[in-house]
């Protein structure tokens, strides 16, 4: 006959409640991490803002020779500065353009749709879009003029604030962040902390120089071969690949819809300038700058954009890039070379 089991002693139970709480708290912060994701991806915008403020400061405060916190106010002054002049002697026209652009959009559509009845592969296309082929009054809804806007606006606002007090004292802010590891831990964390920032420093400044060269191929090739507005498409398409991929061909549908509204030859001028700016583009200006800040493939690049956006919405696909540029580097220095490498060595 068996005997019963004894019951647990105090120690046992006692460590099995532990157990417990430490699961329930684990389980609680990342509830709350993922309840309050906006903030955090909103965080990271801040630090990408503060990367850029800190790589335009240094040369200002080696050539000036000033203090770090005086080169950071030159800049900081200087940017505003520069964008208030931007917008004072191209914003009207900008303005004019893209309201021009939003216009002109059902009538471009009403277009596309006639030029496609001509032709019985328009017709079949059409027709397997049936009912759920956009209008222009339904493209326009869908554009959030309202509240959309006002609240990206304060985001962006508050991104902005965010990055110039990070960039005002980072050393604070890393030692704060270091402090949350182990003593034998904290001078790695502090190099992978700062790894990661030039990683992030390198993509943003080819980024910048791959965004403007886009934009001014575009529209000064829409401009030659006489595409309404092509200022506004001209700077649309430069920001759009901020978000590589989806952003440039998102931005390639206006411009075509706008050309072929004027004329189907139109469009296909239209079309050969975004086939030579993106190609360029594609197979150069992006090549070499992923090769120079970090190795990130397409399909990783790509997988982020779609990841980080269900997760974080709309600045998780705009952050993606940076997002993934930032943890290829931990993930190679914090996993690879430390837990995979170091126990291979250790073998």
């Amino acid at each position: 006959m068996e005997q019963p089991l004894p019951p647990p002693s105090d120690g046992s139970t006692l460590d099995f409640a532990r157990k417990v709480l430490v699961g329930a708290l684990i389980v609680a912060v990342l509830v709350a991490l993922w309840q309050i994701a906006l903030v955090l991806v909103l965080g990271f915008g801040g630090v990408v803002v503060a990367v850029i403020l800190r790589t335009m400061a240094s040369p200002v405060q080696r050539h000036l020779r000033v203090p770090d916190h005086i080169a950071l106010l030159i800049v900081t002054l200087g940017l505003f500065a520069l964008a208030i002049g931007f917008f004072t002697m191209f914003g009207a026209l900008a303005i004019d353009q893209f309201t021009s652009l939003l216009k002109e959009i059902p009538t471009a559509v009403a277009a596309g749709k006639t030029w496609l009845q001509k032709y019985q592969e328009g017709r079949w296309f059409l027709g397997l879009l049936g009912n759920s082929a956009p209008s222009g009054e339904t493209l326009l809804q869908a554009i959030p003029l309202a509240g959309g806007v006002l609240g990206g606006l304060g985001e962006a606002l508050l991104v902005l604030m965010v990055g110039i007090y990070l960039a005002a004292d980072p050393g604070t802010y890393q030692k704060g962040v270091v402090r949350l590891f182990p003593p034998h831990r904290r001078l790695r964390v502090s190099h992978i902390m700062n790894a990661t920032g030039d990683a992030l420093q390198r993509w943003l400044m080819g980024m910048a120089l791959d965004m403007l060269f886009v934009g001014t191929v575009t529209g000064v090739g829409l401009w030659l071969v006489g595409a309404p507005l092509p200022l506004a498409l001209g700077l649309l398409t430069g920001v759009s690949v901020f978000v590589p991929y989806i952003g440039p061909l998102a931005a390639v549908i206006p411009g075509l819809l706008l050309a072929l509204s004027v004329s189907p030859t139109l469009a296909f001028y239209a079309g050969l300038v975004y086939a030579v700016a993106l190609t360029i583009e594609g197979n150069v200006t992006q090549p070499l700058l992923q090769r120079w800040a970090v190795s990130l493939s397409p399909v990783i690049n790509l997988l982020a954009i779609v990841a980080f956006g269900i997760i974080f919405g709309v600045w998780g696909a705009v952050l993606a890039t940076p997002l993934a540029v930032a943890l290829s580097v931990l993930v190679r220095m914090g996993y690879i070379e430390d837990v995979l490498e170091a126990g291979h060595h250790r073998g």
